[in-house]
């Protein structure tokens, strides 16, 4: 089964840290907390139980072993907080994680009228001929979408056991402390977790 994570995207999540610096030491020195939509699925008819566990990885993973990884390291964390230990030699499972992120600019009318040129709510543009309530300008926003996915498989039968995604919207990005959040929300309500999308709010560590 093909997941998201490729070399290109994971170095992509590097670029764009550095880009965002700026707004990662601005914005995320007060988040306590990183809230995702995180949907999971049980495929065997008894609850999955922890057990021992190794990585795999695709072969676009391996073109940058240290960031594959860190990822593994940050997924590792997760999986141990719900009763999993890694043993590359003798696992009962096998885990496949990806991870990605997409910067995103919403763009809105600017509501206050003759704002000068800078402004704290986002990139403000002229754009002709386009009048919102007597005002030309329009104001854009970014934001940072990002997403990760674990699949555990046993390996005694070859299926995909359990199966979850965690995905998260933020103005600022800071994988060191977004990307462990979501691994460790894609695990919750292991191993009997609800249908559809839900809420997960995972607290960051530190934090009051």
């Amino acid at each position: 089964m093909a997941i998201m994570t490729s070399n290109t995207l994971l170095k992509r999540l590097a670029r764009t840290a550095l880009v965002a610096a700026a707004v990662v030491l601005a914005g995320c020195a007060t988040v306590s907390t990183v809230e995702s939509d995180v949907q999971s699925f049980a495929t065997t008819p008894t609850p999955v139980q922890p057990g021992t566990f190794r990585f795999e990885r695709l072969p676009s993973q391996d073109v940058d072993a240290a960031q594959a990884a860190s990822l593994e390291n940050m997924a590792q964390a997760a999986l141990a907080k719900f009763g999993f230990s890694r043993n590359d030699t003798g696992a009962r499972y096998s885990v496949q994680i990806g991870a990605g992120t997409v910067e995103t600019v919403s763009t809105f009318s600017d509501p206050f009228f003759g704002r000068s040129a800078w402004s704290p709510f986002g990139r403000p543009r002229m754009w002709p001929g386009r009048h919102f309530y007597g005002s030309p300008w329009l104001m854009d926003r970014e934001s940072y979408v990002t997403r990760v996915r674990m699949e555990i498989r046993d390996l005694g039968t070859g299926k995909v056991v359990y199966e979850s995604t965690a995905t998260n919207e933020e103005s600022w990005f800071n994988p060191a402390r977004v990307l462990p959040a979501l691994f460790e929300a894609a695990m919750a309500d292991f191993p009997s977790p609800p249908k559809g999308i839900r809420k997960v709010v995972v607290k960051l560590p530190g934090a009051p």
